[in-house]
């Protein structure tokens, strides 16, 4: 059902990714400072650097859809939510890559740069998770 607030102070998953991913400080919409507009996130899948908060997605290194066809689905309620807000599986990158990517696993799509940190990243979050 979209992004958690765990907190309750506002800020989604979504946008505390996009807070503690930016190399310099956001700009929010707002004084409430709920939703980042503007920040300096540098993509793992590219190297390139990203400044508009709206070309940016919080990819799920290991997908949703990835996770429940090996073993998620057999998951609590919970436990799926914790997956899918769970820092350590979630990156900041280029809408476009991420949207290429889709559900798919190692042995389908790499990102065109940091391949290596990328798997490493993959295979530490199936072994958290038990996939």
């Amino acid at each position: 059902h979209g992004w958690s607030d765990f907190d309750k102070d506002c800020q989604n998953t979504r946008q505390e990714i996009l807070v503690s991913m930016s190399t310099n400080p956001v700009h929010f919409s707002d004084d409430k400072e709920c939703r980042v507009i503007k920040g300096r996130w540098i993509s793992m899948f590219t190297g390139d650097i990203i400044v508009d908060a709206s070309k940016v997605d919080i990819d799920h290194v290991v997908p949703l859809k990835w996770a429940w066809v090996h073993g998620a689905d057999k998951w609590s309620k919970d436990k799926r939510e914790q997956f899918a807000n769970d820092p350590v599986n979630l990156i900041a990158v280029e809408a476009s890559l991420n949207r290429q990517k889709g559900a798919k696993g190692l042995n389908e799509w790499l990102p065109p740069k940091n391949q290596i940190q990328y798997k490493a990243r993959f295979q530490r979050v199936m072994k958290k998770y038990g996939l």
